[in-house]
């Protein structure tokens, strides 16, 4: 015995349908209004996602400002960490700067010895 089938359109199939039935029937003036209201459509919706989507220009614009200043920070950290490496390295070192250091920033002296200072400085 044979089976029936039940075929399930959509809602909007005789719509479609109809549609498409009377658009091949109108004249070319009509499609080509619709062609260009389209492409309008489109042209719109291209637009706005350069201006305001994911990936809009002004998003990647300061995305880029961003990237920037975090390089620029980058390089500023690498030289501090270069200054403090060779300045680890001469405390490590050089006493002749363990005692500028001593002197000019914790203003030491040798005993008995007496500094002048002028009041300018």
């Amino acid at each position: 015995m044979a089976r029936r089938i039940k075929h399930s359109r959509s809602l909007l199939a005789p719509l479609a349908e109809n549609f498409m039935q009377r658009l091949s029937n109108t004249d070319a003036r009509i499609r080509r209004k619709i062609v260009r209201y389209g492409f309008l459509g489109l042209g719109v919706v291209f637009f706005y996602s350069l201006a305001a989507g994911t990936y809009s220009l002004p998003r990647i614009v300061r995305l880029e400002w961003q990237r920037q200043s975090l390089v620029e920070a980058n390089r500023r950290q690498l030289i501090e960490l270069i200054d403090a490496v060779q300045i680890r390295d001469r405390l490590r070192s050089d006493p002749s700067y363990i005692e500028y250091v001593a002197r000019t920033r914790y203003h030491m002296a040798y005993p008995d010895e007496v500094i002048y200072r002028y009041r300018g400085r």
